[in-house]
């Protein structure tokens, strides 16, 4: 036990000197956020003001739409219409046969298509439209609004609680001969590589959960953005995503014999690559793969996290968590069953 805290403390100073860990683990997460928020806050918060339609003066429809809460009716005669549009008095106009006339395309003109759709619909089935059907709500209202744009954010979490990649990989490199001094003296010492190596995964483990920590601080606290609702169950997913990056950090550094440098932009890439499937880069990806390769998201590490962070935290469900953590358990276990045969495979002509 005094082994290992020996050299949890000597990896701990190691891992504070390497200036690569300092960026990609609690620099770079930040940065990212920081982007993030620069790119994505105004569509966080859009505020939908009333839409204003266009319609003929002795129009039948006036009545239903004048009806609808959130749109205002403007009775125009249609040589007006290409002038109103283009100077934005109006979003769309409606003419007699419920045909939509637009400028450009846009949220208002999405929800004016929307609603025009829907009474044509209602007249096709011959029932009456009196306007009720756009004001009555069918869902019970929640205190956390959900957005789509979350995810994102949801997504980097999970990407950067599996930075302990990085911190794996280093720790990995100690123990082999051929990429450090150190390894050299470890290889030829009757010291234990294993409590080396156990103890590189407890500070790797424990100095990403610190970088985590700066991180969610950081978007809590400074960028005003409230992510959980439910601390525990998030806890546990993030815990599990940094042990799954480290112990993955420590599969790449020991399965091949690449140099460190090539051994991390492998990280980056793969990271880069989960991440990508789980919806970072855009929502619309994450939709499209659910639609298409629902088993991808299913499997891929980065997606369980951000998944089961985002029912958890805004659709207030675990049905998902216990199978999830089971997954990432699963891997976990996995690559460090790889890791250590690779480990003990190694051995060197000359040291």
């Amino acid at each position: 036990m005094n082994n290992i805290i020996r050299n949890c403390i000597y990896q701990g100073k190691n891992l504070f000197r390497d200036g690569s860990f300092l960026f990609w683990g609690m620099t770079y997460p930040i940065i990212m956020a920081v982007f993030f928020y620069a790119a994505f806050n105004g569509m966080m918060n859009v505020n939908i003001e009333d839409i204003n339609i266009g319609i003929k003066e002795n129009k039948g429809i006036s009545n239903i739409l004048e009806e609808i809460d959130f749109i205002n009716v403007h009775k125009i005669d249609e040589s007006e219409v290409s002038e109103k549009l283009e100077s934005g008095e109006i979003d769309a106009f409606v003419d007699g046969n419920l045909n939509l006339i637009v400028k450009k395309s846009g949220i208002n003109q999405t929800i004016i298509k929307e609603v025009v759709e829907q009474i044509k619909q209602i007249l096709k089935l011959n029932r009456p439209v009196d306007g009720s059907e756009f004001s009555v709500s069918y869902v019970t209202g929640k205190n956390q609004e959900a957005n789509s744009i979350v995810v994102i954010f949801y997504s980097l979490i999970a990407m950067v609680s599996t930075y302990g990649i990085y911190a794996g990989i280093a720790t990995a490199s100690l123990v082999q001969a051929n990429l450090s001094n150190i390894g050299i003296r470890i290889n030829a010492t009757p010291l234990r590589k294993e409590n080396f190596l156990i103890a590189g995964v407890i500070v790797s483990f424990l100095m990403n959960l610190l970088a985590n920590a700066i991180l969610l601080l950081f978007i809590n606290y400074v960028l005003k953005i409230h992510l959980f609702n439910d601390i525990k169950y998030s806890a546990v997913f993030i815990i599990l995503g940094n042990l799954f990056g480290v112990i993955l950090g420590i599969f790449i550094g020991v399965s091949n014999k690449k140099s460190s440098n090539t051994k991390t932009l492998i990280a980056i890439a793969v990271t880069l690559l989960l991440s990508f499937f789980s919806g970072m880069m855009g929502p619309w990806i994450k939709v499209m793969l659910d639609e298409y390769i629902p088993f991808l998201n299913r499997i891929n590490p980065v997606s369980i996290i951000t998944n089961n962070l985002y029912r958890i935290n805004l659709l207030g469900s675990t049905r998902s968590a216990v199978e999830g953590a089971i997954m990432l358990l699963f891997y976990c276990m996995v690559f460090l069953l790889l890791s250590y045969v690779f480990l003990r495979r190694k051995s060197y002509d000359s040291i």
